[in-house]
């Protein structure tokens, strides 16, 4: 058992683009450098940017007033690399809880090591790691072509009569935006590799208990992934709420459109990175029927004793009877019986939610701020007071 749980120490660290990090030596063994890489992603990602645009001369003007390129390189990106240290080692325990706490059967214990040496000889993969940085630059290229000139921002051209990038262009489509796009997509190919872990235990014939005081069978603490996932869900929305604020800062308003599009996409995050959890319905379902006629029946038996001991028009109870263990151990069953048939389909928990929720939604507060003129605000506040 120690074996395995060291061995399943360092899982979801690793996935794109670790290993080329660890060739430039920005990981080493088990020093996985997280504060580090999060400010080098930072220094590379959005200084040059600002430098590089200060040769033009109106394009350090210009970047200073997009909300929306400080919002992905100064704080979602380095956000994407410091998810590594709340994100990975939540994961790993929920994968050695399904063998410390024995919901993996000894039938199944080769499934589910060989499940874990799948997962991390994908997370391992150098081919997974070329394919996302490929699929960086190739989702670069197509943005930009499909783009009119017209549409970059001025920082980004160098504003001759013929239509060429401005070295900060150029710093911006082959290194920041990249950057960005390999931090997303290691981190889809880490959750790809998550949901498959759990669809493959959710097919094992594990050991739950339907009276489990969690609610969920045993499995309540798989709902821990959304509040580890967090950290994933808020640099998204701080790109979302990025582009919001700049569009509020040009146009004065927030269309509509922006509104549910923004409001969508969040709450497809939120499904996303939930729908996982799902795996384990059938299962859970069968565990509450299961309990359901099982319990029922004891709770049935048990309470018919009960009453023909203590129930009954000739039945005389005295203070005594207070000290008997019949009403405790009556009470306490059927306390058990409740978690039966109280049982979640699905093992998510609402204060799970509402971490997910808040890290969705607080890169919004700014906006909502920006939006709204500065008079009704301070009446709002006045309106608080008086």
């Amino acid at each position: 058992m120690n074996e395995t749980r060291h061995a399943n120490e360092a899982l979801f660290e690793n996935g794109p683009p670790v290993s080329l990090q660890r060739r430039l030596g920005l990981v080493r063994g088990s020093q996985f450098n997280v504060g580090r890489r999060a400010l080098i992603v930072a220094v590379v990602g959005w200084i040059p940017l600002l430098v590089l645009a200060g040769f033009h001369s109106n394009g350090i003007a210009s970047i200073l007033w997009e909300v929306d390129v400080h919002a992905r390189y100064l704080i979602a990106a380095p956000l994407l690399v410091l998810a590594e240290a709340q994100c990975a080692p939540r994961l790993n325990a929920i994968v050695r809880h399904f063998a410390d706490a024995g919901l993996v059967t000894d039938k199944d214990r080769g499934a589910y090591d060989a499940a874990v040496a799948s997962t991390r000889a994908l997370l391992n993969s150098n081919r997974a790691e070329i394919v996302v940085i490929a699929l960086a630059y190739l989702v670069v290229a197509a943005v930009a072509f499909s783009l009119s000139f017209d549409q970059f921002p001025v920082w980004h051209k160098t504003g001759n009569s013929a239509p060429a990038f401005s070295p900060a262009g150029w710093w911006h489509v082959l290194v920041s935006l990249p950057l960005l796009l390999i931090l997303l997509f290691g981190w889809a190919w880490r959750f790809t590799l998550w949901a498959r872990f759990l669809w493959r235990v959710a097919r094992m014939d594990l050991r739950l208990l339907a009276s489990h005081p969690d609610g969920a069978a045993g499995l309540a603490v798989l709902g821990y992934s959304l509040r580890a996932f967090s950290p994933i869900a808020m640099a998204l929305a701080m790109i979302v709420a990025g582009r919001s604020a700049q569009i509020v800062l040009v146009d004065g308003v927030m269309p509509k459109e922006t509104m549910i599009f923004s409001a969508s996409l969040l709450l497809a995050v939120g499904a996303l990175l939930a729908a996982p959890l799902f795996s384990f319905t059938p299962i859970l379902i069968r565990a509450l029927q299961r309990g359901s006629f099982e319990y029922g029946a004891l709770a049935n038996r048990v309470g018919a004793a009960f009453e023909e001991k203590w129930i009954g028009r000739d039945r005389l109870v005295d203070n005594s009877a207070l000290e008997r263990p019949d009403f405790s151990a009556t009470t306490d069953l059927y306390a058990i019986v409740a978690n039966v048939y109280s049982l979640r389909l699905v093992p998510i928990d609402m204060k799970s939610v509402a971490a997910l929720g808040v890290a969705l939604l607080l890169p919004f507060v700014p906006v909502v701020f920006l939006a709204l003129p500065a008079e009704q605000i301070l009446a709002e506040l006045k309106g608080l007071l008086f």
